[in-house]
């Protein structure tokens, strides 16, 4: 039986011991490393999903000023106070229902456009503004009818389009 001298054996045990400490170190320092990446993806996935719903509330409320800009010009300047609130919220099925409204209309003289002012005010108290200036509606009728004068045959339309498409005379 051969035998190894004792200091052949101390160093191999204390290299043993240095390796495993080493790992052990290098562990720690991959688990500290690992979670401060996952502070910082963690972080910037929450900043991101914050300015998505404010991105979200911008274009509701760009489409809702639209819509009520739209109801102004429609109605006209002068008319729209006495056909429609000038202030309040949207209906509960709106797609604005978590908006409120006020509408400002200072009237123009003879020639002199309207400056309409809009503003929405989020629930999150968020608040948008538009002013603009839209000009009367012009003409004798307020509101003109305007249906057709005669029914429109939208079948015979179609009817006669298949006809010529397929080389066939329309049919009388």
């Amino acid at each position: 039986m051969v035998t190894q001298p004792a200091a052949t054996t101390a160093r191999t045990a204390n290299r043993r011991t240095r390796r495993a400490g080493f790992a052990l170190m290098d562990a720690v320092i991959a688990g500290i490393l690992l979670a401060i990446g996952m502070v910082a993806v963690l972080s910037v996935a929450g900043q991101a999903l914050g300015l998505a719903r404010r991105g979200e509330v911008d274009v509701r409320a760009a489409a809702a000023l639209d819509e009520l800009l739209g109801k102004v010009l429609t109605e006209g300047p002068r008319d729209f106070p006495e056909l429609h609130p000038t202030a309040g919220s949207f209906d509960e099925d709106s797609p604005y229902a978590d908006f409120e409204y006020a509408i400002t209309i200072d009237q123009g003289g003879a020639g002199v456009p309207a400056e309409v002012e809009v503003v929405l005010t989020h629930a999150t108290g968020r608040s948008f503004k538009v002013v603009t200036r839209m000009a009367e509606k012009r003409g004798e009728e307020p509101d003109p009818v305007r249906s057709p004068t005669e029914p429109i045959d939208r079948q015979g339309r179609i009817a006669e389009q298949e006809a010529r498409r397929e080389g066939q005379p329309p049919a009388p």
